[in-house]
């Protein structure tokens, strides 16, 4: 090849990059490479001979044609696909290992499957979309989880991921939540959510509630999550509002119906 200056270089390599990344070939080495040694000349950096010897030939190179191809283009589609965002790149990769050959284990089969499979229920029926009553119970998981610390949260990285998309969901931020995060988040504090739901059955505005402590208080409200996430009620205790969590106020037994 001719000898070129920076500049050509630099436009061939973006070419074959570009020609390469449509091909879902992106993370090829020859690709690595080129595109290493574009951002070194854009820097105004030199490349050793042997490193010039290898781009020029590397430039002229096209992707080569994609084996399962099939299989490849339904993968390529689904991580297109508007509500695919989060595991996108996970199905470019299932498609460029299936593009070149390589074997999937049976366990990334299964998971490849399974996204396909979720793909396939979005472009039928679109994106999931959480009900009133979702949005309820997803409130109440963000309200339980003020109890918790950032130290907490450090060992459930999972959960904290799932439990920041729900609060930027619910504020405002997220335009939609995904239906993983939005299911982890209504699924925490099982307990804590029955002792309120039986507390709203046993107490409501105007109620007097007896505490362990053998204190007596009007309900100024009905059962809720206090600021530090704990199921909870004010009461008027001596003239005085207190709040009181849950496990500490008295539980009459229910009369049995006869």
């Amino acid at each position: 090849m001719a000898r070129m200056s920076p500049t050509q270089r630099i436009g061939l390599g973006k070419s074959m990059i570009g020609r390469w990344e449509a091909g879902n070939c992106s993370d090829d080495r020859s690709v690595r490479f080129v595109r290493d040694m574009v951002a070194r000349l854009e820097k105004g950096k030199i490349i050793t001979k042997n490193q010039r010897s290898w781009f020029d030939s590397a430039v002229l190179t096209d992707p080569p044609p994609p084996k399962n191809a099939e299989k490849v283009n339904r993968l390529l589609a689904a991580a297109n696909l508007k509500g695919m965002e989060k595991i996108s790149s996970t199905l470019k990769d299932f498609a460029y290992k299936l593009s070149r050959g390589w074997n999937l284990s049976e366990k990334q089969k299964v998971f490849m499957d399974k996204l396909l499979l979720q793909a396939d229920e979005i472009a039928k029926n679109g994106r999931w979309v959480p009900t009133s009553e979702d949005k309820k119970k997803i409130q109440t998981g963000i309200d339980f989880s003020r109890r918790h610390s950032t130290g907490y949260w450090y060992g459930r990285p999972g959960i904290k991921a799932a439990l920041d998309e729900c609060c930027s969901w619910v504020s405002g931020d997220l335009t939609h939540v995904d239906k993983w995060a939005a299911d982890k988040i209504m699924s925490l504090y099982k307990g804590d959510r029955h002792e309120l739901e039986a507390a709203h059955d046993r107490w409501s505005a105007g109620s007097l509630v007896e505490t362990k402590q053998g204190e007596v208080g009007l309900a100024l409200g009905a059962p809720e999550i206090s600021l530090k996430g704990k199921p909870c009620m004010s009461l008027l205790i001596n003239g005085s509002t207190v709040v009181k969590d849950l496990d500490t106020i008295k539980k009459k037994r229910r009369k049995k119906k006869t």
